[in-house]
């Protein structure tokens, strides 16, 4: 019995696995439907329904198109901040700046629209994907979709239309890249594909420091285990050497950019950062909020199937995710790199868990893994289940070019929530933008830099969430005066001059102008508040 298992799970993950009861379920599509094609939909079609009021909530997802924006339109590089009235004209780099430059193609398209198309397009076709190699290991749809519904929700937290989601997609890559490889499916070869990979990942976002480390982590594992005389992918000195190659050339793709050395100098301020944790969520710990919950659900459930192997010795890339579990217990942002990891390995896992042996053979049909299919000679017919989803895509992406209002597809949907960012100050805030100079400088919460930065461009802002630009000491600084010291904001208007407050209605800054005789308010909302500062 184990011997079978073992041939079937070095069958290739792209081989289809059909399921009668399935079939049933859902109903006779015809050849344009598989399992995947309802689940792409179906995650594709929530995003879409919940993205205007969920997924633009980070401040970052405003500002990332204009960064795009001023590259491709100027041709050049940024090499000095264009938005903070602080640092003006300092030395910043933009991190991300492939991302942002998508980014600004896509808002060019059709506006925060295209965008909020293409972010949901992007995590539905991931997780259709860990469904898939879940289902092609053989296990029932229903339960591929169940693992792969907890997987999206321990990562739904960080669905964000920014570069980072890009790191979400390549770990995912790399972690079944190198399961693939340690199962037999594809050669040492097939790993050198990561390379281009990791260099466009080094020019969207930072987070390929993880990648190179996970890589770095499976190999080193992989090394050990032949050098002790256990079971290992590596057979020869010469494929030991041409991994250490390959991570090695992995980790020198940090410097294949326009920046150089200033990039992945950025990126390590940024991580080794003491103050971001006290300051920023996603830097916190993984319990501080409720969306922790769902991470340990996962991660419960990964550990029963990790458990289940045994005594059966795990493969090396099985305990990858135990290592973003301990990251995301410290940084609530590592918890989707955890969550994708997991759901991947999990895959893996299938036909060794004795205890879901033991439901199979005590009646389960659900839990039964069941043989992939022998795959379709005809390449047309294995890409036809596709057709329905990219048939949507692009019939919204047309909708959205035109201008054309639509239920869940067209223009107009992607509009901010009105209960947290400052949507109903817009005109006032455009009004008084006009009235001044460009480059005039507003005080603001840091929360509503972006929205500023994308809807008055004229306004340059106190602070926003660029942290490696403004600096723990400064950042410290401001964290103290919104807790203990609000009478800052006077010490910093003699310093800078402005005239314009634009702040959280309740907090302490809130509170301090409202007592302030030198202070009047514009227009109060629910979310902010806009002072303007009276004439001497």
């Amino acid at each position: 019995m184990i011997e079978i298992r073992d041939q079937q799970d070095k069958l290739p993950s792209a081989v289809p696995v059909r399921f009668p009861a399935w079939r049933r379920l859902v109903g006779n599509a015809g050849p344009f439907s598989r399992p995947e094609t309802i689940i792409f939909v179906f995650i594709w079609l929530v995003l879409l329904f919940i993205g205007p009021a969920q997924l633009f909530r980070d401040p970052g997802t405003l500002w990332h198109p204009v960064v795009g924006q001023k590259i491709l339109s100027t041709g050049q590089l940024i090499h000095s901040d264009p938005f903070s009235f602080t640092h003006a004209e300092e030395p910043w780099i933009a991190q991300w700046c492939l991302g942002e430059c998508l980014l600004a193609l896509l808002h060019a398209l059709g506006g925060l629209d295209t965008i909020l198309l293409a972010t949901a397009t992007l995590l539905a076709a991931l997780f259709t994907w860990i469904a898939h190699r879940l289902m092609a290991r053989g296990l029932h749809p229903l339960l591929a979709a169940l693992v792969t519904a907890l997987a999206c929700l321990a990562s739904s937290y960080h669905f964000h239309p920014r570069p980072h989601l890009a790191t979400m997609v390549f770990m995912a890559v790399t972690i079944a890249r190198l399961c693939d490889f340690e199962a037999g499916r594809i050669s040492l070869r097939g790993l050198f594909w990561l390379v281009p990979m990791f260099v466009v990942w080094t020019n969207i976002h930072g987070g390929m420091v993880g990648g190179v480390a996970t890589l770095a982590v499976v190999v080193a594992g992989w090394s050990i285990t032949w050098l002790i005389g256990l079971e290992s992918p590596i057979k020869r000195v010469s494929q030991a050497l041409l991994l250490f190659c390959l991570v090695l050339a992995c980790a020198l793709t940090a410097l294949v950019n326009p920046y150089g050395i200033d990039l992945p100098r950025a990126w390590f301020s940024l991580m080794l950062s003491p103050v971001l944790p006290k300051l920023i969520m996603e830097h916190q710990p993984l319990m501080t909020t409720n969306v922790g919950y769902t991470v340990v659900v996962l991660a419960i459930l990964y550990g029963a199937a990790l458990l289940g192997v045994l005594p059966k010795r795990p493969r090396v890339t099985w305990l990858v995710p135990l290592i973003w579990f301990c990251l995301a217990w410290t940084r609530i942002r590592h918890g989707p790199l955890f969550a994708v990891t997991a759901a991947v390995t999990l895959a893996e896992m299938l036909p060794h868990i004795r205890w879901l042996a033991w439901l199979s053979r005590h009646g389960s049909q659900t839990c039964r893994l069941r043989p992939p299919a022998t795959p379709h000679p005809s390449i047309a017919m294995r890409f036809r289940p596709a057709l329905l989803p990219a048939g949507l895509v692009l019939l919204a992406l047309v909708l959205q070019a035109s201008g054309t209002p639509f239920p869940l597809l067209g223009a107009g949907r992607a509009r901010l929530n009105a209960d947290d960012m400052p949507v109903d100050l817009l005109s006032e805030l455009q009004q008084l933008a006009r009235e001044r100079p460009p480059g005039t400088p507003i005080f603001n919460d840091m929360y509503y830099a972006g929205f500023l930065i994308y809807y008055t461009p004229e306004l340059r802002v106190f602070i926003d969430d660029r942290c490696e630009l403004y600096g723990d000491e400064e950042l410290l600084t401001y964290a103290h005066a919104i807790a203990e010291n609000p009478e800052q904001v006077d010490r910093w208007q003699k310093e800078y001059g402005f005239d314009l407050v634009l702040t959280a209605t309740g907090s302490n800054f809130d509170r301090y102008l409202k007592e302030s005789p030198d202070w009047v308010v514009v227009r109060q909302t629910e979310p902010a508040t806009l002072f303007r500062r009276k004439a001497p």
